[in-house]
């Protein structure tokens, strides 16, 4: 049976913690709606629509971007054919942590 984008997503989610150059995120909560990460060290709360995260790892999957860029890259070639305000993207640590760990699996 095949595993969809989402589920994977979710699975990773729950179990591992995201790690940025300068913090660790903690998803407290994910649905196929929004994915909630905690408090951290550093961060406050921070909310994110799973499509947009999804949006991020088709795009990675697609090759429209890759890890060797940045995260402000990645959200800027993302964002402009994003059905999602270009302001959705603006947690790009915690979309660019979760290109980071999708890439591992």
């Amino acid at each position: 049976m095949s595993v969809t984008r989402f589920e994977k997503l979710k699975d990773l989610l729950d179990k591992e913690s995201l790690k940025s150059k300068k913090a660790e995120y903690k998803c407290s909560y994910v649905d196929n709606q929004c994915i909630v990460f905690s408090e951290s060290e550093g961060t406050r709360k921070v909310m994110i629509p799973t499509d947009v995260a999804l949006e991020w790892i088709s795009a990675l999957e697609m090759g429209v971007v890759n890890l060797d860029m940045t995260a402000r890259e990645i959200r800027n070639k993302i964002s402009h054919s994003s059905d999602w305000a270009p302001y959705q993207h603006g947690f790009e640590t915690h979309l660019f942590a979760i290109l980071t760990l999708w890439s591992k699996y």
